[in-house]
């Protein structure tokens, strides 16, 4: 026969740890859901037609994944290039050059493909940019504000070479407005040598629910735990 022998430390200690993990486990289902009806949107807004970016300035979180076009003139004198881009583990630079949308002031970022380093970072590739009225079909991004891992930002992080996109700093610099997000162009003239092979996108819907499952599960053995070592032999 084993009795309960209730204990005040251990059941304070007990509930403050389920509660960390049912927490974590709800966080990471909500998220889950969140991006399962984001994913949703993106796909039945690219399946009806693509979005057309004029002046109005989008949600970034809204438009994120979705199918855009866009029409205007490339800007080639704010084109740069973005350091530490890898194709099949090749080392160069996604070639961004700002288009001004038809019509309008407003400028948007497009990520126009990769493109190698020559025999040395010495020297900046060179990418020719195309002239005269475009129309740029491709995906709209959140750009990362993160710096690629082990780089120094003394690399640097402004003028033709940069690690990384910040859209706040490009437009405190420019007199005109400018889209909160990036087009990975998909179509174009590949005399470029450009190469826009870009990542399918992926539904993480099921990795944040596997996480919350995961929390749960920690919960209900921290519990079991509790109550197996609460038990003690009777003396009868």
């Amino acid at each position: 026969m084993h009795q309960f022998q209730f204990r005040w430390i251990p059941f304070i200690a007990t509930c403050l740890l389920m509660a960390v993990f049912v927490r974590l486990g709800w966080w990471q289902w909500t998220k889950g859901m969140d991006v399962e009806t984001q994913v949703a949107l993106r796909d039945e807004r690219s399946a009806v037609n693509p979005l057309l970016l004029g002046a109005h300035r989008v949600n970034a979180r809204e438009v994120d994944g979705t199918a855009v076009v866009v029409r205007g003139h490339f800007d080639a004198q704010q084109q740069f290039l973005l350091d530490n881009q890898q194709y099949q583990g090749r080392p160069g630079v996604h070639v961004i050059t700002p288009l001004q949308i038809e019509g309008t002031q407003v400028r948007v970022l497009v990520n126009r493909g990769w493109v190698g380093w020559g025999s040395s970072r010495a020297v900046l590739p060179e990418v020719s940019v195309p002239t005269g009225r475009v129309e740029v079909h491709g995906r709209a991004i959140l750009p990362s504000g993160k710096a690629p891992a082990f780089v120094s930002e003394s690399v640097g992080d402004s003028g033709a070479l940069r690690t990384r996109i910040r859209l706040d700093e490009i437009q405190t610099l420019q007199d005109h407005p400018l889209q909160p997000i990036v087009i990975l162009m998909s179509d174009g003239d590949t005399a470029d040598g450009l190469i826009r092979d870009w990542p399918e996108l992926t539904n993480k819907a099921p990795m944040h629910k596997g996480y919350a499952a995961q929390w749960f599960l920690m919960a209900a053995l921290l519990l079991a735990f509790f109550v197996r070592s609460s038990l003690r032999k009777s003396n009868d």
